[in-house]
This record gives C-alpha cells, structure tokens and sequence, in this order.
C-alpha cells in the first residue's frame, strides 16, 4: 500500500496551521518564574533532606545500599549527559 495520503485527510482543520491562539506569556525572570524556582528549591531540599535521613535511620544495609546505588546511577547518568 503505497498511497499518498491528501493533506485534507490529516489536517483538516486550520488549528494547527494557524497557531496565533497559543502565545506564550513567559518572561524570563519574572516574578512567577522566581516564586516557582524558590518552589522548586524548597522542594528539593526537603526531599535530599528526607532521603539523608533514611540512609541514617534505617540500620539494614542492603536497603541503605541500594537507595545509595540508586543517586550514584542519578548522579552518573547526569554528569555524562551534561
């Protein structure tokens, strides 16, 4: 089957073509950018800090091991992706 497919068959409707009712209003340091980063930190830094915290609570190493595995994994596939 090697029809051509018309484009009236798939575009069809002109919303895709015309995209003038998508604009974006971001703006690069604004202050919802700046609250939403200040968002991100915070939760960051509380999950680091729980995650720190179950390495020291719990005592049975093979689970302490591999939550450790698991950021050097995060931690490698980030630096060679960079």
């Amino acid at each position: 089957m090697t029809r051509k497919i018309h484009e009236s068959e798939y575009a069809s409707n002109d919303y895709w073509k015309n995209d003038f009712c998508h604009e974006v209003h971001y703006k690069r340091g604004s202050r919802h950018n700046k609250v939403g980063m200040w968002i991100l930190w915070i939760f960051l830094g509380i999950v680091i800090a729980q995650v720190l915290y179950a390495i020291t609570i719990i005592p049975f190493f093979p689970i302490t091991f591999t939550i450790l595995s698991g950021i050097g994994v995060i931690f490698y596939v980030a630096w060679r992706a960079s």
